[in-house]
C-alpha cells in the first residue's frame, strides 16, 4: 500500500473512531499503547501541556488514551468521553485540524501524538 494510500486509510480510520461511528480497539490498546503510557505521562510533565492525546491505527483498527494534566489516562471509550467534554464548542474544529498530523505520525510508524492546551471556552 503506498503512503498515500495508507495515509488516507489512516484518516479515515481515524476519523470514523473519534465520531464514534467505529468502535475502538482494546486489543491494539493492550498490544500497543499500553506500553507507552509511562513515557507519554512523562512527557506530558516535561512539555507542560495541559493534556496529552495519542492515537494509534493499524489494519482499521484504532486505540486511542487522552492524559490528563493530573496524570490521569483515559483508555480508548473514555479517551473520546473525556476529548468531547473537554472540546464540548470545538470538537469537530479540533478534529479536523488534529486528524492529519497524526495520520502522518501513524503513517510513518509513529504514534500520533498531540498535547493539548486548554482555551477558555466562550460563555454559553
Amino acid at each position: 500500500m503506498s503512503t498515500m494510500t495508507n495515509k488516507k486509510k489512516i484518516t479515515d480510520d481515524l476519523q470514523s473512531a473519534l465520531s464514534g461511528q467505529s468502535p475502538l480497539s482494546i486489543d491494539l490498546y493492550v498490544e500497543v499503547l499500553a506500553d507507552f503510557e509511562d513515557e507519554l505521562k512523562a512527557s506530558l510533565d516535561k512539555d507542560a501541556d495541559d493534556a496529552l492525546l495519542c492515537m494509534l491505527a493499524d489494519d482499521g483498527d484504532v486505540a486511542m488514551m487522552v492524559i490528563d494534566w493530573d496524570g490521569s489516562i483515559y483508555r480508548n471509550e473514555n479517551a473520546l468521553k473525556k476529548l468531547q467534554a473537554m472540546w464540548r464548542h470545538s470538537f469537530d474544529t479540533n478534529v479536523q485540524t488534529l486528524v492529519p498530523i497524526l495520520s502522518d505520525h501513524i503513517s510513518q510508524k509513529n504514534l500520533g501524538v498531540a498535547g493539548i492546551k486548554w482555551l477558555p471556552a466562550p460563555s454559553d
